[in-house]
């Protein structure tokens, strides 16, 4: 393919969660599982996977941050939608990477609609909300097909735009300012001039524990950091509250489910006397479905720190690590169900947010691409002493599907 040249694509993908003055429900409705015909359950298997690859590559590359955290299904959303407009190699491998490599592209569109449609009706005390838009510049060519299909199936709003006004960018940034409760109201500093699409993706989370902690009961208290320096930290206390817990030769795991227990975090803590650096590789889809499945209901004596971080990483060299290369390779990709014009992924990077305190849990993450031209006793209280480095993921319960992925290192 000849080396590809002017136009450019650019694709936003926000997840975000942000304070709210609205109050929730109070009383939460009962919850429903996700139903799944064999070939969904296989689809979600393999996005467990990519969530898990996807988290394993970021630690290994990220050298600057002590923390970081990341969204699989922010991701996995985003990638899709540019997915329906490769083709040939560029098509097989993106994917292969996300794990849709044995089906259909119409059979990952019907899967991921009807997976954010259920996502959004089990809980109705978390707040969980979709919206999907795409802005063209003025005058370029995109195919109706590709157009066509992330209306229908993503729900996206479609509109052109003039790049070159200078409230181009303000009306970006407005929408998504609207879609996530004026938590992210800067995406765009500027509109390049080779830029010929934005692609937006945006998911609000808030979650409220099933049980709250107590701000009474937290106190200052020394958290471990890896470099073994000692912070000062907010320390969130409860005691005798049962929950989801297990322990093996790595990781002890602790489940705290929000709402009606649709959704939940689980924060997992290395074996006493091993680092999480040491412990990480064991972090892997294989053990995650075995440790998952020896969880049961315990009393436990909890300390989790009260914490809040920002993050974000360019994601390009991490795709290209776990198999998606073409795509981002000006000389090899095949966007040719997207435009007539050669178009490759000239940026792929998300930023992310996260708070955890007394009430629940408040994320956040914005994925920002641009497409160039080219079981225990109950009688027995077990410690959870979230006092060192940890892991943490916010899943579905009846689909596993992961939302986030954190690891805490120094606070």
């Amino acid at each position: 393919m000849l080396k590809k040249t002017i136009a450019a694509l650019s694709l936003l993908c926000i997840l975000a969660a942000c304070p709210s003055d609205d109050n929730f429900s109070s009383q939460p409705k009962p919850r429903k599982d996700i139903s799944l015909t064999r070939a969904e359950q296989e689809m979600t298997d393999m996005g467990t996977d990519f969530a898990f690859r996807f988290f394993s590559q970021v630690c290994k590359t990220e050298n600057k941050h002590p923390n970081l955290f990341i969204s699989p299904l922010s991701a996995t959303l985003c990638l899709s939608m540019i997915t329906n407009g490769a083709t040939n190699n560029t098509l097989e491998e993106m994917k292969t990477v996300l794990g849709f490599s044995d089906y259909s592209l119409e059979e990952m569109n019907n899967y991921n609609q009807k997976l954010v449609s259920a996502l959004l009706e089990l809980d109705n005390t978390t707040r969980l909300g979709i919206a999907n838009s795409i802005w063209i510049k003025q005058g370029f060519g995109v195919y109706d097909d590709f157009v066509n299909v992330n209306k229908k199936v993503y729900d996206a709003q479609v509109k052109e735009l003039d790049f070159a006004s200078p409230n181009a960018k303000n009306i970006i940034n407005g929408w998504c300012a609207e879609k996530t409760n004026n938590c992210i109201k800067e995406v765009l500093k500027e509109i390049p001039e080779d830029a010929r699409l934005y692609l937006l993706n945006a998911l609000y989370f808030k979650g409220i524990w099933k049980n709250q902690f107590k701000k009474s009961d937290t106190e200052s208290e020394q958290f471990t950091n890896a470099d073994g320096s000692r912070a000062t930290v907010y320390m969130m206390n409860m005691s005798g509250e049962r929950f989801n817990y297990a322990e093996n030769e790595h990781f002890s795991m602790a489940e705290f489910p929000y709402g009606n227990e649709a959704f939940s975090m689980v924060v997992l803590l290395p074996a006493e006397g091993k680092s999480l650096e040491e412990c990480l590789p064991q972090l892997t889809d294989e053990h995650w479905r075995e440790w998952s499945n020896t969880l049961s209901n315990a009393t436990l004596n909890v300390k989790l720190p009260r914490f809040e971080m920002e993050y974000d990483k360019d994601l390009i060299a991490d795709m290209q690590e776990m198999g998606m290369k073409d795509a981002f390779d000006g000389m090899h990709a095949d966007f040719s169900n997207m435009s007539a014009a050669d178009l490759f992924v000239g940026l792929l990077q998300q930023y992310t947010y996260v708070k955890v305190d007394e009430e629940g849990t408040e994320a956040a993450a914005v994925t920002i691409g641009g497409m160039s031209l080219t079981a225990f006793g109950p009688s027995v209280a077990i410690p959870f002493y979230v006092n060192r480095p940890f892991v943490f993921l916010i899943k579905e319960k009846s689909t596993g599907v992961i939302l986030f992925m954190g690891k805490v290192t120094k606070l």
